[in-house]
């Protein structure tokens, strides 16, 4: 399983040889920028990318530091959302530990719009994200809703779906 885990990090070329000391947030943060980089938003694209984080200030403060030390700072943008009435401003939305109710609290306004979801439950995924990032045991893997993406004008690339551990 922490093969896997090296395996991922090394072909997304994030991690440099530092698994052992990054944080499951400082991982979790690596796979949505690089969720970003391999994902194609529908013309015209976005001018600033912005990756919105629900429930997990310290998944928030991990995109901030990754994107700040990849100097993105110009092209992107971090938003916490405490609520969703900021959520037409989002690209990425990150929705960590909701329950069923609060998925579809954040995803009721979001039914046809481009906006890349992602999930750290499997619920989350179930209900509607098109990623799903699952952390278990010694491991952090992720599934692809594909049929959900494309149907908002997103898509992904093949290394992408080839890393993915289920796409439907």
């Amino acid at each position: 399983m922490i093969k896997q885990l090296v395996a991922v990090c090394l072909l997304f070329m994030v991690c440099e040889g530092k698994t052992q000391s990054l944080s499951e947030n400082e991982l979790k943060a690596a796979f949505l920028y690089r969720f970003s980089q391999f994902s194609k938003w529908p013309p015209p694209p976005p001018d600033k990318l912005r990756f919105c984080v629900v429930g997990n200030p310290g998944l928030y403060q991990a995109v901030t530091s990754l994107l700040h030390s990849q100097g993105m700072e110009d092209d992107t943008e971090v938003l916490e959302l405490p609520n969703n009435e900021q959520i037409s401003r989002c690209d990425i939305l990150f929705l960590s530990q909701q329950n069923r109710q609060q998925t579809q609290y954040w995803l009721e306004d979001l039914e046809q719009s481009p906006v890349l979801v992602v999930s750290d439950t499997s619920e989350g995924f179930r209900q509607g994200a098109m990623i799903g990032l699952i952390a278990d045991a010694n491991n952090l893997s992720f599934r692809v809703n594909l049929t959900d993406a494309k149907r908002r004008g997103l898509n992904f690339s093949a290394h992408l779906l080839k890393l993915a551990t289920e796409v439907r």
